[in-house]
């Protein structure tokens, strides 16, 4: 299967995982952000509670085959915990805690101040007393400093440096079955790890490129200003 951009070890894959997922190579690990099953549709994407589950077992097998030993990592939705030992247990999940630094004001007893992210795998080289098992992430910028991203939710840069830095080690090659905007790539990309995305909508392809080329003109940018 031809890539839809393939530049210096990130290849970017439009179609469906499912079928994507059969085609490529074996990888080191997979960081994803899935649909969460809480009818929160997209434009090709309706986002079923009652497909959901099945929909998820079939794309946790495919990973599995894909990434055997090293760490899947699946952001979730917490609405959907009674249901995870329905989905990972097989494969002895724990959960990772993404504090978030702001939360959307609703009229809820309890804000969503976290999202969780289940994952299993072994995590690579030695144990490091830096590894948590949550991250904190900073206050969200606001009004004209703030990063403009067209994809309605894009995670946060931070984070996902950190997720990778835990479980994968630099020149490893991780994939996203869910890119979306491309942050995962971008944040491989700037760790100097390989990277596949795959994304159903071809305008969300686009928004990940158009971050990774300006990642390289900062990257070369930098390196051009340290010689002066």
């Amino acid at each position: 299967m031809k890539p839809y951009y393939n530049k210096n070890g990130i290849q970017i894959f439009l179609g469906d995982c499912r079928k994507v997922l059969q085609q490529i190579g074996s990888v080191d690990c997979v960081l994803t952000d899935p649909p969460f099953g809480i009818s929160f549709d997209r434009a090709t994407w309706t986002d079923s509670p009652e497909q959901y589950e099945a929909f998820m077992l079939s794309v946790i097998s495919l990973c599995e085959k894909l990434c055997p030993t090293g760490v899947k990592a699946f952001w979730q939705a917490l609405p959907n915990c009674t249901k995870w030992h329905r989905w990972f247990s097989p494969h002895d999940y724990r959960i990772f805690s993404a504090c978030k630094g702001f939360v959307q004001f609703r009229p809820t007893a309890v804000q969503w101040s976290w999202d969780p992210i289940v994952w299993w795998g072994d995590c690579p080289g030695k144990p490091d007393t830096r590894r948590k098992d949550y991250f904190v992430q900073k206050l969200a910028p606001f009004g004209a400093n703030r990063l403009k991203i067209e994809h309605p939710s894009a995670k946060p840069m931070e984070l996902t440096q950190y997720l990778i830095s835990i479980f994968t080690l630099e020149g490893q090659l991780l994939c996203d079955p869910f890119m979306g905007s491309g942050t995962t790539l971008v944040a491989a990309k700037k760790l100097g790890r390989k990277a596949i995305g795959i994304e159903l909508e071809e305008k969300y392809c686009k928004v990940a490129i158009a971050r990774l080329d300006h990642s390289e003109e900062t990257r070369r940018h930098k390196q051009f200003s340290g010689l002066f």
